[in-house]
């Protein structure tokens, strides 16, 4: 059978390692989240130079089908952007949510650390304690103590 510090030392390390798991996890999932902002940000300023672009051309004077074409165009855009904004959002959610495990399991792993402090602590008094009481029985049994 098991002693609680062997126990206690097996949960210590799986903990450990759960929570060393999910900050890998959480690293790439913000990295993901990282490109997909960029991504974005790339698309928002693209739309912003083509909207900017329409513009120009037709106060210029763009003929009606090249407008329309434009128009649509643009359209299109802001429907992927909004598409990569769901997209961002998700990645958000999902960071945030691993975040919320790996400090639950932080906690859970910090919890077993001081668990198995205490056991050490109670070990060592028991230790000394048991030295202590042979040190009386040592000294009650020498001659002259009596």
């Amino acid at each position: 059978m098991m002693s609680r510090q062997n126990v206690l030392l097996f949960l210590r390390e799986d903990a450990d390692k759960r929570q060393k798991e999910i900050a890998v996890r959480l690293g790439k999932q913000r990295s993901l989240l990282s490109e997909v902002q960029q991504k974005l940000q790339l698309l928002e300023n693209y739309l912003q130079q083509y909207r900017n672009q329409a513009i120009a051309a037709e106060t210029s004077g763009i003929l009606g089908a090249q407008a329309l074409d434009t128009r649509n165009f643009i359209h299109q855009l802001e429907q992927v952007l909004q598409i990569q904004k769901e997209n961002a959002l998700r990645q958000q959610q999902s960071v945030a949510q691993i975040q919320s495990e790996w400090a639950s399991a932080r906690v859970q792993e910090k919890g077993f650390a001081a668990l198995a402090r205490r056991i050490e602590i109670e070990q060592h008094e028991l230790e000394l304690r048991k030295i202590q009481k042979e040190l009386d029985e040592w000294a009650n049994r020498r001659p002259g103590c009596q």
